[in-house]
């Protein structure tokens, strides 16, 4: 283990023993988990912007970057200031707001950012009250483009989001992967609008004779 990751692994725990329940986890996502995450916002256009939800400190946002995401077209919310100061710290160029993912399209409206594609989230869903869920969930897809889709990964068995809030939301969704060797292991989940899924593709025009 490297000294930053030792340093960040012990930040983190310090955070979490302050909210478990806010944190959601007492580690960093690991490598294995924060890869496969990656490879599902491989495909955003220059002008597309990335927001990651729950930053933490800071393991999925330089996967993000890793992966070839620009820096300056990242927005990340956290809501503890102290790692909200750690990621100002740790990655300068990106947009790093303090706060919640309930207020999401204000946050994005005051620092300009948009369109947005993807959204990434590390919120520890499956622990937050119904209505907070539900707020969430309905902030990310109002910002989201038609062909945009939100990316949050779980630690639990099944999808993290219950078909009753996916039918209200009109969304749908799909199994990305696993990342076994995460600890614990996690399961990474992709949400779109049903209404993208069902576009009609373009047809081609028959050309005069």
């Amino acid at each position: 283990m490297g000294l930053r990751t030792a340093r960040e692994e012990i930040f983190f725990l310090s955070r979490w023993l302050r909210a478990p329940l806010k944190t959601g986890s007492v580690r960093p996502s690991g490598r294995d988990l924060t890869r496969l995450i990656a490879s599902t916002v491989a495909d955003l256009a220059p002008e597309e912007w990335i927001v990651e939800l729950g930053g933490g400190t800071g393991a999925v946002t330089r996967a993000l970057i890793e992966n070839g995401i620009a820096p300056d077209r990242m927005v990340v919310l956290e809501r503890d200031r102290a790692l909200s100061d750690w990621l100002r710290r740790a990655f300068p160029e990106v947009t790093v707001v303090t706060g919640d993912a309930e207020h999401l399209q204000r946050h994005l409206a005051s620092n300009n950012a948009g369109p947005v594609r993807r959204i990434v989230s590390s919120l520890p869903l499956l622990s937050l009250p119904r209505s907070q869920r539900n707020v969430i969930l309905a902030e990310a897809f109002a910002v989201l483009g038609e062909d945009g889709s939100l990316v949050q990964y779980s630690y639990g068995p099944s999808c993290p989001v219950s078909r009753t809030l996916r039918n209200g939301l009109g969304i749908n969704a799909k199994h990305v992967g696993t990342a076994w060797r995460n600890l614990p292991p996690a399961r990474v989940w992709e949400f779109k609008k049903r209404d993208s899924e069902k576009a009609p593709q373009p047809r081609h025009r028959q050309s005069a004779a």
